[in-house]
């Protein structure tokens, strides 16, 4: 989905809709767990969602502009279909991360309680990205997000936010079950990863990820 989308004379970001639409699909998501949710009172983790997805946009659509500043007075239509690397997506979340600590710390938001909402925003939001983003290879991942998704209210961690139990499930589920769909998913035709240690980048970001979940659940245990 990387081409643009021709609407009349226009022509839009296919990947930037993408983005609008998951993040639009977070959004709505998190505002339904928070309406049954013993959080249902504290009305601002919506504002902190939509102010920390559009942060992450921002450094994804327009830190090339960095390297690349003379694109604004040359080809400012250019803004509409262009779009960073993967890398200006880091710094992307980066600026949402620092966005988050600085109003979490202001309002005197627990660590542990934010670390304990974003899943129940970020795994349908992914949820959303890999369909529409990777297509067939994406459905195994969109899966495994789902069932995250779903075992986080199985166990009730859903109604136990501050406790650390709902980030560490969502981190060890994804990072664990990446791993394991990874080893075994098709690559797209004609693509040949590269390998780092006999592993892809995605594939160390998955064993990160879980293990940062073991660490965040063995606090919880210590906190309990």
């Amino acid at each position: 989905m990387s081409e643009p989308i021709a609407v009349g004379p226009l022509r839009l970001d296919a990947m930037l809709l993408a983005a609008l639409v998951s993040a639009a699909v977070g959004l709505a998501m998190l505002k339904l767990w928070l309406s049954r949710s013993p959080l249902k009172e504290e009305r601002y983790w919506l504002d902190l969602a939509l102010n920390a997805m559009i942060w992450t946009l921002i450094g994804w659509k327009l830190t090339f502009l960095v390297r690349e500043p003379e694109v604004l007075w040359e080809r400012p239509s250019a803004l509409i279909i262009m779009r960073g690397s993967g890398s200006d997506t880091l710094v992307g979340i980066l600026l949402a991360i620092g966005y988050l600590a600085y109003a979490s710390r202001k309002r005197g938001i627990p660590f542990v309680k934010l670390l304990d909402v974003w899943p129940f925003a970020l795994l349908p939001a992914f949820f959303a990205w890999t369909l529409l983003t990777d297509r067939w290879y994406g459905i195994p991942y969109a899966l495994l997000l789902a069932a995250v998704y779903g075992i986080l209210f199985r166990t009730g961690a859903a109604g136990r936010a501050g406790s650390g139990e709902a980030a560490s499930l969502a981190l060890f589920g994804a990072g664990i079950g990446g791993l394991a769909v990874s080893l075994f998913a098709p690559y797209p035709a004609g693509e040949l990863p590269g390998l780092t240690f006999g592993l892809t980048t995605l594939q160390w970001l998955f064993i990160l990820l879980s293990l940062v979940g073991i660490g965040l659940g063995g606090r919880g245990k210590q906190g309990g």
